[in-house]
């Protein structure tokens, strides 16, 4: 045997005595040389590849095996290169490998080797080629092979592939193999067929842990949350003990349904198996306690993990985000950047959605330079998140221009239907019906979210035929009716007024109604001043939502506003009874980088007192300019000097006032504001744009308001 030029020295301790001469090589019989030279040339080599640890090393290698002649001959050899060249990421060189091989001496172990390798990269196409190669080739495959040609399926969603694999599996026999019928199991539920999983695990004779475990994983990922804990149940029944794995899955099932009990159990059992060690595991009860809402339970699970990865940090963040703590998301970033890790496009998602959240367009446009600046890849997702958070901040103008200056053939539903939403939000329901039209003229099809941004523009816009045309087109584009697209309707009629084709939307509705619907019945009624009606719609909403605060805190207005004051007590004296709060009106404006927020009456933010007497200048000059303050709109029973006085302190009012004092007058006085804006805010606002000369947005909890030269872009609709 001779050694490559090239082969690096240091490797000559592993050879025997009797070979460290390449002419001793010549003085064996054949029978030995495929026999006892055999076994100790392949364990030479075996030792030589172990310690291969880089390319460079893994060459000499494959190159003394070459010019040896003996990899064509060795299937262990050939195989255990190819493995060492996937490993490194050399795909190209193992297939290399394997096409030197001679046809008669490519075996099964072979084929199934760089079928592997292919798998594993994620290179499904060339799975499948290879796998059709070797069926023509005559080489059977077994259950070696199907796990893996499966998962490259499964990995594309390629069913109708994986159906034929699925037929030779069942025409070789190993339908009946338990790994085989695992991976079927978990190639049909990432394919989304999760019925066609379910016929493969009832006909299994026995299940395992990896059974049972790609059964509940599939109905967890086909958003199936119940049938996942029943079967949960099941095999704990049949005496199986769950592992890591599995209580990965059923964290996120539980988190699915939002059920507290259920994510303490889960967490507990995780506790007692010390199954916390696994970071999956941590990441996985992180995620089930902030989507069950409990973020005080996930902040004390994150902190106890000692090794921290992106998913950690992610689902912390996701957590604060989804319940509406965005501040604490902010907050959490930046000890995730001080910490050292880096964050990736999710993290930007995550933190696109704080920033739409709070309406900040300060802090947005920071994170939009943020991602830039690092060379985060900004894909369509987050080119669609980075769209929707200009316009939630108020700033239509950047979310169109980023809009228009996505590729055509990088635009999708989701693009085009954030820009929908927004332009509904402001209040601009023909400019968004345009788009519709535009949508459809370049061959992208509607989806559910579509119509409901639609429905939502045309009610903002009172757009009433344009609204009952939009949901009459749903049928056509093979879209079915959700509960939101009714509540949609129902809030569409009942701010126009027609109460009573609201009310019998809600009775005709084909499928189950919900707190949605009879929600937006009773917004209409304190809109429209109808306290049967409200009546009506507020039992419901309180039989489907006994402990959701704002429907109680809504009917209280309606009968405030009818100065039916008995009514009131008795409605917040029942608040109090089974502990509902009302929610705070909180309102925030922000100035170069600072931003400041304020509660109703508020006096703890430091500039209180400037505010105070701020606004009560400007409750004089806009009373001056023909204001008329709405005394219906301070909802206590008192004397009318006090009702005014009280409407003086809304927060959204301390919010402008400090806007005035602090903002250059050239540019707009942005606010968020967590609730509905009052009538009186309303009306004080269109006073206040004609009297100082300035733009003030306001976004309250369902629109954004434009105010300028003394008119609101809603046109007193809203």
């Amino acid at each position: 045997m001779r050694l490559h030029p090239g082969f690096n020295l240091k490797f000559c301790i592993f050879y025997p005595k009797h070979l460290r001469s390449p002419q001793s090589l010549h003085s064996f019989d054949s029978k030995f040389a495929f026999s006892s030279f055999h076994d100790s040339t392949e364990s030479v080599y075996d030792g030589l590849l172990n310690i291969c640890n880089g390319l460079v090393s893994l060459k000499q290698v494959h190159s003394s095996l070459t010019v040896s002649g003996i990899i064509n001959c060795n299937t262990h050899l050939g195989g255990r290169i190819i493995i060492k060249y996937a490993k490194f990421g050399e795909y190209n060189s193992a297939r290399s490998v394997f096409d030197g091989i001679p046809s008669d001496k490519l075996n099964s172990f072979l084929w199934n080797t760089m079928i592997r390798a292919y798998a594993n990269a994620g290179c499904h196409v060339a799975t499948l080629e290879l796998y059709s190669l070797m069926r023509k080739a005559g080489i059977p495959p077994n259950n070696y092979t199907f796990p893996f040609v499966l998962k490259a399926c499964a990995s594309n969603s390629m069913i109708t592939e994986a159906k034929v694999v699925h037929g030779d599996v069942i025409r070789t026999g190993f339908d009946l193999d338990l790994y085989v019928e695992a991976a079927l199991v978990t190639m049909y539920s990432k394919c989304g067929e999760t019925h066609e999983a379910l016929k493969v695990f009832d006909k299994m004779p026995m299940r395992d842990l990896v059974s049972w475990t790609a059964m509940i994983t599939a109905y967890e990922q086909a958003e199936q949350p119940h049938e996942a804990l029943l079967l949960f149940r099941k095999m704990q029944l049949h005496g199986v003990s769950a592992d890591a794995v599995a209580i990965v899955s059923v964290a996120s099932a539980i988190g699915q349904l939002g059920h507290t009990v259920r994510a303490k159990l889960v967490h507990a059992y995780a506790i007692c198996n010390g199954f916390l060690k696994d970071l999956s595991v941590g990441n996985a009860i992180i995620s089930m306690y902030a989507k069950c809402g409990i973020v005080s339970s996930a902040r004390l699970v994150f902190d106890s993990v000692e090794e921290r990865d992106g998913i950690s940090w992610n689902s912390m963040l996701s957590g604060y985000s989804q319940n509406g703590q965005a501040s604490e998301a902010l907050l959490l970033f930046e000890e995730m950047l001080n910490s050292g890790c880096k964050p990736n496009p999710v993290t930007m998602l995550i933190m696109a959605s704080a920033c739409a959240y709070l309406g900040s367009l300060h802090l947005g446009r920071k994170l939009h330079k943020f991602i830039i600046d690092k060379r985060i890849r900004i894909d369509a997702t987050l080119r669609s998140a980075l769209v929707d958070m200009y316009a939630k901040c108020g700033d239509l103008e950047t979310a169109t221009g980023m809009f228009n200056g996505i590729p055509p053939t990088e635009q999708n539903t989701t693009t085009w239907n954030v820009l929908i939403s927004g332009y509904g939000m402001h209040g601009f329901g023909k400019e968004a019906l345009d788009l519709f039209s535009q949508m459809q003229e370049a061959g992208i099809k509607p989806d559910h979210i579509t119509f409901t941004s639609l429905l939502s523009a045309c009610g903002h816009g009172g757009l009433i035929d344009e609204g009952r045309k939009c949901f009459a087109e749903m049928k056509k584009h093979s879209v079915t009716p959700q509960a939101k697209h009714y509540a949609c309707m129902v809030d569409m009629l009942g701010r126009a007024g027609l109460l009573n084709q609201a009310f019998d939307t809600v009775q005709q509705m084909p499928i189950p109604q919900n707190d949605d619907v009879w929600g937006a019945l009773l917004l209409a009624c304190r809109i429209h001043g109808d306290t049967d009606l409200g009546e009506i719609a507020a039992r419901r909403l309180f039989e489907l939502e006994p402990n959701h605060a704002g429907y109680r805190v809504l009917m209280s207005n309606i009968y405030a506003a009818s100065n039916r004051w008995q009514e009131v007590v008795e409605l917040r004296q029942n608040m109090k009874d089974i502990g509902l709060r009302k929610p705070s009106a909180f309102s925030v404006v922000e100035f170069g980088k600072e931003i400041h927020g304020f509660y109703s009456a508020d006096r703890v933010n430091p500039y209180w007192q400037d505010v105070y007497r701020k606004v009560e200048s400007l409750a004089v000059e806009i009373k001056m300019a023909g204001h008329v303050p709405n005394l219906s709109c301070a909802l206590h029973d008192v004397e009318d000097e006090d009702k005014e006085h009280i409407l003086n302190y809304h927060s959204e009012k301390l919010a402008v006032a400090l806007g005035i004092m602090k903002i250059d007058a050239e540019k707009p006085i942005r606010v968020t504001n967590n609730l509905r804006i009052c009538n009186d805010c309303h009306s004080a606002f269109k006073f206040v744009s004609y009297v100082y000369g300035r733009k003030v947005v306001v976004r309250d909890a369902n629109r954004f308001h434009h105010f300028e030269d003394g008119t609101c872009s809603c046109n007193d609709y809203w």
